[in-house]
């Protein structure tokens, strides 16, 4: 990118307005700097995420999985994260 662009942002809540404020001067940074290193990692962790959703389509058709096979995956990963999937008695 060429020279550098303005961004202004509106309507900033006053709350998290304040807690930019706190890490800006934790950091030992202005506001702004603060802001521009906040972009930036979340750019980079956008760049590093952005093929996670065609790497999984792959993997299902490398494994051979049907789309009921995945609903049936999808259903037990989340009754595990949700404790759901948990005998009553144990």
């Amino acid at each position: 990118m060429r020279g550098m662009a303005t961004l202004y942002v509106r309507n900033v809540p006053a709350p998290l307005y304040a807690e930019l404020a706190h890490w800006a001067e934790e950091s030992g940074r202005s506001v702004n700097s603060e802001m521009l290193v906040l972009l930036e990692e979340e750019a980079e962790r956008r760049r590093r995420h952005s093929g996670w959703y065609e790497e999984l389509l792959a993997l299902r058709r490398e494994l051979g999985l049907s789309s009921e096979d995945a609903d049936l995956a999808i259903a037990a990963i989340r009754a595990h994260r949700d404790g759901t999937d948990r005998d009553e008695g144990s």
